[in-house]
């Protein structure tokens, strides 16, 4: 560890001050990936559901720390991919990481099975790329429990650091954000001061209502559905936003529209919300419900889906 340190630091004292650092955020489903890159940038650039699955493709956060930019990636939670909406997911992980200057694997405190944080360990432990855990969610668990874990992990010598935080409650984050600061090399930021994504606003807003279909429906019915910004006029006062709902077969439509259109409509007034805080001004949503057979199996809807490129 020291040694690697002082690599970085040398290389940065040759070169300009300014360092840069891709960092992919793994870990399993409902971990707390996404609400830890949130709570890093300080601003909600990837969706966040208690459902499994949420995040389908690779997000990025960008945070400037003095004269470094870190730059998250937040993945897919570990899967099994047997669908091709799942291994289209799955490769968007892989890609992730395989591409990362360092990883950052979130074990969630509250759970009892870690299989497949064990295994990702085991399969990276040849790996090139640094590996970080932060155990998350100590605020709602026992110490012992958390001691438990931290013992588990240490056996693996090549982990560099051990953390534990809270990503709701910004517990140990900051101690996170110096190390990962520190361990940054020297080179030029790839992303413009003060951007907190690269993700485009059209995408972010198609989130936006994808999360509050996650939040609103239950059962399976979310993981067969995406949303896509079919229309985005952005005046200076206002911003007018169509969107259409699109799900797998018309026996959907209806759960999605809810009795009278209830359901639709508490889905628009929770996006509606988050889309004023995101714009900052007055928003006009329509949304529309669209079934495409087999979508999740089609390149083009994975596409229009953003989960592929």
């Amino acid at each position: 560890m020291k040694k690697w340190k002082e690599i970085t630091e040398k290389t940065c004292s040759m070169t300009s001050n300014r360092k840069c650092s891709f960092i992919a955020v793994v870990g399993a489903p409902n971990a707390g990936k996404s609400t830890l890159v949130n709570t890093i940038v300080g601003e909600k650039v990837s969706i966040v559901s208690p459902k499994i699955q949420t995040t389908r493709k690779r997000i990025r956060g960008i945070v400037e720390i003095d004269e470094t930019q870190l730059v998250f990636t937040d993945t897919p939670g570990f899967c099994k991919s047997s669908s091709h909406l799942e291994k289209a997911i799955m490769a968007n992980f892989r890609k992730s990481y395989k591409d990362a200057d360092l990883i950052l694997l979130i074990v969630d405190a509250t759970s009892r099975h870690h299989n497949d944080s064990f295994e990702f360990i085991e399969k990276i432990q040849k790996s090139d790329v640094p590996l970080v855990v932060a155990i998350n969610k100590v605020d709602i668990v026992k110490k012992l429990d958390i001691l438990v874990m931290a013992e588990k992990l240490s056996q693996y010598d090549f982990i560099r650091k051990i953390f534990m935080v809270s990503a709701t409650q910004n517990d140990g984050v900051d101690d996170l954000k110096t190390f990962l600061k520190e361990s940054a090399s020297c080179g030029p930021w790839l992303f413009g001061e003060n951007q907190a994504t690269d993700t485009n606003l059209s995408f972010r807003l198609s989130e936006i209502t994808r999360e509050k279909i996650f939040n609103r429906l239950d059962k399976e019915l979310p993981y067969s559905i995406y949303v896509e910004t079919e229309l985005f006029k952005n005046t200076e006062k206002k911003a007018k936003i169509y969107q259409s709902i699109v799900v797998l077969k018309d026996s959907q439509k209806g759960i999605v529209l809810g009795r009278q259109g209830s359901m639709i409509k508490s889905i628009r007034e929770d996006a509606v919300f988050d889309m004023k805080n995101l714009l900052d001004k007055k928003v006009e949503l329509k949304l529309f419900v669209k079934a495409k057979e087999k979508w999740t199996e089609k390149k083009a809807h994975l596409q229009s889906a953003g989960i592929i490129e």
